[in-house]
């Protein structure tokens, strides 16, 4: 992986500008090699609602253009980037007028990116637009007036400088295992069952309990729900927990993500998996492909590497069960939570035999699994289907399945500690899951794709 640290500052005419201050680099994480801004003009265009007076392709052509966010949101009617498209030519791409949005994200903006060497790049000549995000302040230094004052199509200083980054290469590494299947006929297939082997690592000192009171009531989702300031209520309810709390035990003081569940769960779950079908008898007729893949918090990029060059024939891959957060799920998780809820996404999108014979094994099995299917529904905002290892199988046609209780108000933070976990509901999953593995091991065929196969290099869309 390449480590990116941006040291930058930008010249706009007489003002300097530096970096994390009167701008926020965006670096995507993508193959696609960046343009430079030494030299491009700005050029302000407005909100989306200005879209008829944009300029036309060509005379954007090396232009920093500036987008004025929607006032409800960061909406620009997504601009298309694309090389034939009206912004195909720029040099870049800025956004104004969205100070809380970058004040939510400045962490995220400041934090290291991660790209995956060896990956499969772009086709020569291919680049795309540098993004910046700039805060209003910033805009008098750019067009020599305030943000208010400017209209579509005014001019501003011209760039000199770029974005420089300094490049760190680190290594990470998945683990692969193989058990061998029993039946000489079909042991050349595979079960792959896989999780991922990361967290998020080191983040900024927060006080646990305060942070636990925090997301209770006000992001019972974690990560996974926008930062809000509290209510009045709210702010009592906080106070009221974490008043509780004092009285049990002082303040502590934690900047360490373990990932107890995220995603701690899965690899364990694997690991018992492995150690179970490896002593048992008979073996399943198929053999079973482990992957603990690495890198999967910040892109997936284990997992795609592994699929792109996989330690066995790819088209010998007969199916895909991903485990992500398997060890909670309560009522308190989720809104549906229970001692059997499960969310289960994908495992009906290549092929349909699969997703029946999940439903088949908990019903035979008596698992008392309670299936979720919420969020894989097409277009769910949460886009879960894109978000976790099995993608990167599915996207080769291979059919997935993948199987998590849901999240929690822990998801991504400090708090993500084995004390929250629920045992007995990490157990049960465990075992489905092993059950479902042995199922399609044995299968007298492999399962059947019956749904289309999607381009392995065309973007995830749930």
């Amino acid at each position: 992986y390449d480590v990116d640290t941006v040291k930058s500052r930008l010249q706009a005419g007489s003002a300097t500008l530096a970096a994390f201050r009167d701008f926020y680099p965006y670096q995507p994480g993508f193959d696609v090699p960046v343009r430079p801004v030494n030299g491009a003009q700005l050029v302000y265009l407005g909100t989306a609602a200005d879209s008829a007076s944009f300029p036309e392709r060509d005379a954007l052509r090396g232009k920093l253009v500036v987008f004025r966010a929607h006032p409800g949101g960061n909406s620009l009617g997504t601009p298309s980037l694309a090389s034939r498209g009206r912004f195909g030519l720029i040099a870049g791409i800025a956004v104004t007028d969205m100070d809380a949005i970058i004040q939510s994200y400045e962490e995220s903006f400041r934090a290291p990116t991660l790209e995956l060497n060896g990956g499969t790049g772009a086709p020569a000549g291919v680049t795309q637009p540098r993004i910046l995000f700039v805060p209003t302040a910033s805009m008098p230094q750019l067009f020599g007036k305030p943000l208010d004052q400017l209209r579509p199509g005014e001019m501003g200083a011209t760039i000199q400088g770029d974005v420089a980054y300094q490049t760190t290469d680190l290594s990470a590494t998945n683990v692969v295992a193989i058990l061998e299947g029993s039946d000489s006929t079909v042991r050349g297939e595979y079960v792959a069952l896989g999780a991922h082997n990361d967290a998020i690592g080191i983040v900024s000192p927060v006080d646990h309990d305060s942070i636990r009171a925090f997301n209770s009531v006000v992001r019972p989702h974690g990560a996974n729900d926008p930062s809000a300031d509290p209510t009045p209520e709210q702010w009592a309810q906080v106070k009221s927990i974490l008043d509780s709390l004092r009285k049990v035990r002082p303040a502590r003081v934690d900047s360490i993500v373990n990932g107890a569940d995220d995603d701690g769960s899965g690899s364990t779950g694997l690991l018992e998996i492995a150690e179970a079908m490896s002593k048992g008898s008979p073996r399943p007729r198929r053999s079973l492909l482990f992957v603990w893949h690495t890198g999967e918090e910040s892109g997936l990029h284990g997992s795609r590497w592994f699929t792109d060059h996989p330690t066995v024939p790819r088209d010998s891959i007969v199916a895909q069960i991903n485990i992500d957060m398997i060890a909670r799920g309560g009522p308190n998780d989720e809104k549906l939570g229970g001692p059997g809820y499960v969310q289960v996404i994908g495992s009906r999108r290549l092929s349909t035999e699969l997703g029946d014979l999940a439903e088949k094994v908990n019903i035979e099995g008596k698992r008392g699994l309670v299936f979720d299917y919420t969020y894989d529904a097409d277009g769910h905002p949460d886009n879960f289907f894109c978000r976790s290892d099995h993608y990167m199988y599915a996207r080769y046609g291979i059919p997935i399945a993948f199987f998590s209780t849901g999240g929690h108000r822990d998801y991504h933070q400090v708090t993500d500690e084995a004390q929250y976990l629920d045992f007995a509901k990490f157990a049960r999953v465990t075992s489905f899951v092993a059950d479902l593995a042995t199922r399609v091991a044995n299968l007298d065929h492999r399962i059947v794709v019956d749904k289309p196969k999607p381009d392995p290099e065309a973007p995830c869309q749930q």
